[in-house]
């Protein structure tokens, strides 16, 4: 089979801590690390204007106030850590997750300030 070797190099590059700078419009900098943790799984992060917009996966209801958010601060760089803490159990499976944006103001973060997300990235 043509398979096996090309889900061998998916698992190796799944498997690779990596870190990823998006370089918004803003000049506002996102960095997100690629590793196995028990946080919320997210499809990607950027910054869209004032706000830090978070692609996570959704069964149809997924809300804002689901998601419990922690930031830090250290070194100048703001850091937040999303986690889920209502599963959404709405059966409308939407493949490529949904937009949540969180306000980078409510976290006391200026614009044009660094951010971090230290949630695990994951393939839609």
């Amino acid at each position: 089979m043509k398979f096996a070797p090309l889900a061998a190099v998916i698992a190796m590059a799944l498997s690779t801590s990596a870190c990823v700078i998006i370089d918004a419009d803003d000049h506002e900098n996102v960095s997100m690390n690629m590793t196995k943790s028990d946080l919320e799984p997210i499809y990607g992060a950027t910054i869209d204007k004032d706000a830090l917009v978070v692609r996570v996966s959704s069964n149809g209801c997924t809300r804002l106030d689901d998601f419990a958010v922690e930031t830090q601060r250290r070194d100048g760089v703001a850091t937040f850590t999303f986690t889920r803490k209502r599963p959404d159990l709405c059966r409308a499976l939407i493949a490529e997750g949904v937009d949540m944006r969180f306000y980078l103001d409510a976290y006391g973060v200026e614009r044009g300030g660094k951010i971090r997300v230290r949630n695990p990235i994951v393939r839609p």
